[in-house]
């Protein structure tokens, strides 16, 4: 398939949808003005108005297979043969519980032995949060990262600290910022001589390569310094991989490019469901400290994110991924020398951003990508992100790069 835009932008249907939605739903908010239509392959597909995309988006870095893959459409015909398809999966168990669980296990360090399936990413932070506090209850406040992203519920919502119309106006729980920085664990030292004890400490939560806040890579020192300062100090250290896990960056776990391994990690997206994972001593013994009813329940969600870790293995797509990612950076790099409209090309694998000068002119690049058929999302202050499917090919990588230099060669900025 090949990029083709048949209509202007939204076309009718779409359009028609998307009105009808804008009145009726209390949180109507999209960069891109189309309906899908669920036709599609490969990283390709069609909304309802018949226009071909190519999407450089992944469905927020979720869609790890592309669009109607075989292997996949064979899970969904073997499960989707009786009802319910959702089980209250704290309760009542399928095979799939446990087929997802060792399957998730065997891309994980020995040490982190034990899964809690739960609903989203943000549900999957919020029980790390729980494990962390559940150990200690002298915790007084968490800490996390400036620019973080760790969700939109309360209390990975008070870590976040990406932009404020995320979180202003709403309930917080107590948490204290460190600088995405080499200079962050001496922040934390600093913390614990000035105002606290290390028992005050509950969490310290960190995203190897931060996501909404701008696809940037920890420097290697922080992570590394982070790791030994909360094991000094028994502080346990969550990495969220809720964006960056599962063969996004190259390696199963962002983490693992910085050779170390958290007390607790998250997952999420492209595992379709989501996972709080760390050692089994770790998680609470009463019954019920933590549950969910959904937690772990869609019969489908369950067999799919199994079928993606095996896939994943079997095509070897951590290492499409390394070689599709450098290709990407490549032509990044060509892109900002030719033309000086993008910069600062960054990311790891297939998690790459790069940034326009200010945040208007990005949101003016994205929509001139989109008419072109280009699906991408802004990230941080003035950031772009390209994260697509793990499986995306050599011909759709440069289909892709090729409207994204023809369009910053296009763009005419006053000075």
């Amino acid at each position: 398939m090949k990029i083709d835009i048949r209509t202007p932008l939204p076309g009718p249907r779409s359009r028609t949808i998307l009105e009808r939605l804008k009145r009726k739903s209390g949180a109507y908010n999209i960069d891109h003005p189309y309906v899908h239509s669920m036709e599609g392959k490969g990283s390709h597909f069609l909304d309802v108005d018949g226009n071909t995309f190519l999407d450089f988006a992944g469905q927020i870095a979720s869609n790890p297979l592309g669009y109607n893959h075989a292997g996949m459409m064979n899970v969904l015909r073997k499960h989707a043969t009786h009802t319910p398809v959702k089980y209250g999966g704290q309760d009542f168990i399928i095979p799939q519980h446990l087929e997802l669980i060792e399957e998730l296990l065997s891309t994980l360090p020995h040490e982190l032995d034990a899964a809690f399936l739960i609903n989203s990413g943000a549900e999957a932070n919020e029980n790390a949060i729980k494990i962390a506090c559940r150990k200690n209850p002298n915790a007084k406040f968490g800490i996390s990262f400036q620019n973080g992203w760790h969700g939109r519920t309360s209390g990975a919502l008070s870590l976040t600290n990406s932009r404020s119309v995320q979180t202003k106006h709403y309930l917080k729980i107590p948490a204290k910022r460190l600088p995405y920085t080499e200079s962050a664990s001496d922040e934390l030292e600093d913390l614990i001589r000035r105002e606290c004890d290390p028992s005050e400490i509950g969490f310290v939560i960190m995203e190897c390569i931060q996501g909404e806040g701008g696809y940037h890579p920890a420097p290697p020192k922080m992570v590394q310094d982070i790791r030994k300062t909360t094991r000094k100090y028994g502080i346990p250290l969550i990495c969220d991989e809720v964006q960056s896990g599962m063969g996004r960056t190259g390696k199963w776990w962002a983490y693992q490019h910085y050779g170390i391994t958290p007390d607790i990690q998250t997952c999420a997206k492209m595992l379709q469901v989501a996972a709080t994972v760390s050692r089994k001593g770790m998680f609470p013994t009463e019954g019920s400290a933590i549950s969910s009813t959904w937690g772990g329940g869609p019969l489908i969600d369950l067999a799919m994110g199994a079928a993606v870790i095996r896939e994943i293995k079997k095509k070897k797509l951590l290492t499409n991924a390394q070689r599709m990612g450098k290709r990407i950076r490549g032509r990044l790099e060509e892109i900002h020398t030719e033309t000086g409209n993008i910069h600062d090309a960054r990311g790891i694998g297939l998690m790459q951003g790069f940034d326009l000068p200010d945040a208007e002119k990005r949101n003016q690049f994205r929509e001139k990508l989109f008419q072109k058929g280009l699906i991408m999302l802004g990230c941080g202050t003035q950031g772009m992100r390209i994260s697509p499917s793990l499986n995306i090919t050599q011909g759709e990588i440069d289909e892709g790069m090729d409207i994204i230099g023809e369009t910053a060669k296009e763009m005419r900025w006053k000075k």
